[in-house]
């Protein structure tokens, strides 16, 4: 257990607030936040999971999902268990949301008995498997904020990127904490409307949007990602809303469109038809998003990367696999890209 950098003791005695993430907990002496992970303990608030890894693996990058961000790399990707969210679909339940039905003296049992990895050994193992970066993924970086700080720290020393696979649930405190650490982050906009937020995650939307906004803001490689859900967020309405909330911020910021299978407590859904992510590909570009990406599914060419100003291929994609990639390097060995062809400046970092 460490405690944690970011809280606040309230006068109302036993609480103490965790400022992580935006459920902003108020967490009495004995008990955990919504997360399951920070716990109060004589008044300092802990998070009980540091070092605790449930998943190790080297990933594309391209798998995050990060197109624009030194493509064609490797991404050492880690995670501890637990989320801050609660997501009735989630494709990771087994090591996000097992926890969740424990009390607190089981919590500090099961951790305390679990094998702890170092900061130092997460970085070297990265540079053994030869990434260019390291991923907090899998859950849900906010379960392990400052586990992944002290990671980061150490990656950068060492000529690592930082990358945060994340559902965007952070406060501006946390935020800022991990400015000048984190290189790139995907965020997910799941909906466009609180209800959904609240009943099928158990979050709100607004925290989201602004965490967006923030990161764009604190200059972090920003990729976002919805995952279209049937009589959830596949209407042309909810869908308009996200592209036009993206433009509003940087109409460079690569969308990507995912595909939804019937997962955890979300067994009755439908999976996602092609001409819902087809339909929403082109209600982006009508918006006036360059950079649009299908997820989950082979679509011919939905994968690729076309210039904005020429439309000129760009970035040929198979999978996670690029076939073909005419973006020049504009500056250094990795940096700003240039469209071979045009000169057009592409967003990302190659």
């Amino acid at each position: 257990m460490n405690a944690i950098r970011l809280y606040h003791k309230l006068e109302s005695g036993d609480f103490v607030q965790c400022l992580i993430c935006a459920h902003k907990c108020k967490i009495k002496n004995g008990m955990t936040g919504v997360c399951k992970t920070i716990a109060n303990i004589d008044g300092v608030l802990y998070t009980i999971n540091y070092g605790i890894l449930v998943a190790k693996s080297v990933d594309p990058v391209e798998k995050k999902p990060l197109f624009h961000f030194m493509p064609g790399t490797d991404s050492y990707s880690i995670a501890s268990p637990g989320c801050n969210f609660r997501c009735l679909g989630c494709q990771n339940a087994d090591i996000s949301q097992t926890y969740r039905d424990e009390n607190f003296e089981s919590y500090l049992e099961y951790f305390n008995g679990l094998q702890k990895t170092p900061p130092e050994d997460v970085v070297e193992n990265a540079l053994k498997a030869n990434c260019k970066s390291i991923s907090y993924t899998y859950t849900d970086p906010a379960v392990f904020f400052d586990y992944s700080l002290d990671v980061m720290e150490i990656a950068h020393k060492k000529g690592l990127k930082n990358i945060f696979v994340t559902n965007g649930y952070y406060t501006e405190e946390s935020i800022n904490a991990a400015k000048g650490l984190l290189d790139a982050a995907n965020v997910d906009i799941k909906f466009f409307n609180d209800t959904s937020y609240r009943r099928i995650c158990g979050g709100r939307l607004e925290p989201v949007l602004e965490s967006v906004k923030l990161f764009h803001k604190n200059g972090v490689h920003l990729e976002l990602t919805t995952l279209l859900i049937d009589e959830y967020n596949n209407n042309d309405e909810e869908i308009k809303k996200i592209a036009d909330f993206i433009v509003s911020v940087d109409k460079n910021l690569p969308w990507h469109i995912s595909r939804f299978f019937p997962l955890y407590k979300m067994q009755d859904g439908r999976v996602t038809e092609e001409e819902t992510i087809i339909n929403a590909y082109n209600i982006g570009k009508s918006a006036g998003l360059s950079y649009i990406y299908a997820g989950n599914i082979r679509l011919n060419g939905y994968e690729d990367t076309s210039c904005p100003s020429c439309g000129k291929l760009l970035i040929k994609r198979q999978g996670y696999n690029i076939m073909e990639n005419n973006v020049i390097k504009a500056t250094g060995e990795v940096g700003e890209g240039k469209c071979k062809f045009c000169g057009y400046k592409i967003y990302g970092v190659f």
